[in-house]
């Protein structure tokens, strides 16, 4: 008989994809599974320190908050346009093209849809597992479990050419189905170096797409995994799609290689319990520190304060 319906919130769709991680052993031996199943495609990792989260822009999370539901793309457009007109027209028009003028808003905690990923593993891995504070008394919080995702970059990057690198958003006209805007996993844009130092120091990129689109048929990609083997095909309802993500994903499993004619991202939950060794690791041998990964006078205002309480 057919079992019943799963739950389509971020921590049991995420969960029913990733594989766990209990020690920095497991971390390497998870990573070396990783690269074996997406059989050599190029990754780009994002790190987050709560595992419950959803993969959601900042742009999409404020909107979600303000509007009280989740934003369309055509939302989104017009937040962006409105962020461009009013940096251009009451702040000093520094130049560049409209990426790079959302880059910068987006580094200093502006709302975007750019969402920050790594080309290096390591630096995502601090990310997942990096020590939180309180803001009030700089004191440590308790760890909860993290989490990595991994992106397929083949295909998929993009570089400030006369349509991307335009002083216009160049989505704004764009509809669902073009360049795989709402379809297809996201873009992955590597700003330039000169743009702030946190790019240099953290091996930064973004992920640059639309709001997920699912025509018909295309939902069957949100099924859990092993849908067939249980006879459980129900697919999440686009409504429910959007609440978890705001780009487009292709999760597969972690337990058989990929097919090489797909699109894939893939997920790992790394424990809390397992994070005080594995941020030692970062620390004693990759030189991973508060200090490295965000060498900017921002970082040491945000997070001095915090350190300077342990000492």
């Amino acid at each position: 008989m057919p079992t019943s319906s799963p739950s389509w919130d971020p921590q049991s769709y995420f969960n029913a994809w990733e594989r766990s991680v209990d020690s920095w052993a497991s971390l390497q031996e998870e990573l070396i599974n990783v690269e074996r199943v997406s059989g050599g495609r190029r990754l780009v990792w994002r790190g987050v320190h709560d595992a419950s989260y959803g993969l959601l822009s900042s742009a999409y999370r404020w909107l979600k908050s303000r509007d009280q539901k989740v934003p369309s793309e055509d939302r989104l457009r017009v937040l962006e346009s409105r962020l461009l007109s009013v940096s251009r027209e009451i702040w000093p028009d520094r130049g560049g093209s409209a990426l790079e003028t959302l880059a910068h808003i987006q580094h200093y905690g502006g709302p975007t849809r750019l969402i920050d990923v790594s080309h290096s593993v390591n630096v995502a891995v601090f990310f997942a597992t990096e020590q939180k504070f309180d803001t009030n008394t700089h004191m440590p919080r308790d760890d909860v479990d993290g989490r990595l995702f991994a992106f397929q970059s083949d295909d998929r990057m993009i570089d400030l050419n006369s349509n991307w690198g335009s002083r216009e958003i160049p989505w704004t006209n764009w509809g669902p189905k073009e360049n795989g805007w709402e379809t297809e996993l996201p873009f992955i844009w590597d700003p330039p170096r000169a743009l702030n130092e946190r790019i240099t120091a953290q091996h930064g990129a973004f992920l640059v797409g639309g709001v997920p689109s699912l025509p018909h048929g295309q939902n069957s990609r949100y099924r859990m995994p092993g849908a067939w083997e249980r006879r459980n095909m129900k697919t999440m309802p686009a409504a429910d799609v959007r609440k978890i993500t705001s780009v487009s994903l292709f999760l597969k499993g972690l337990n058989r290689r990929t097919a090489e004619n797909s699109q894939a991202a893939y997920t790992l939950r790394i424990a809390a319990k397992a994070k005080p060794e594995i941020r030692k690791k970062l620390l004693g041998e990759r030189g991973l520190h508060h200090g490295s990964v965000y060498p900017d006078l921002y970082g040491l205002a945000e997070h001095g304060a915090h350190l300077a309480k342990l000492a």
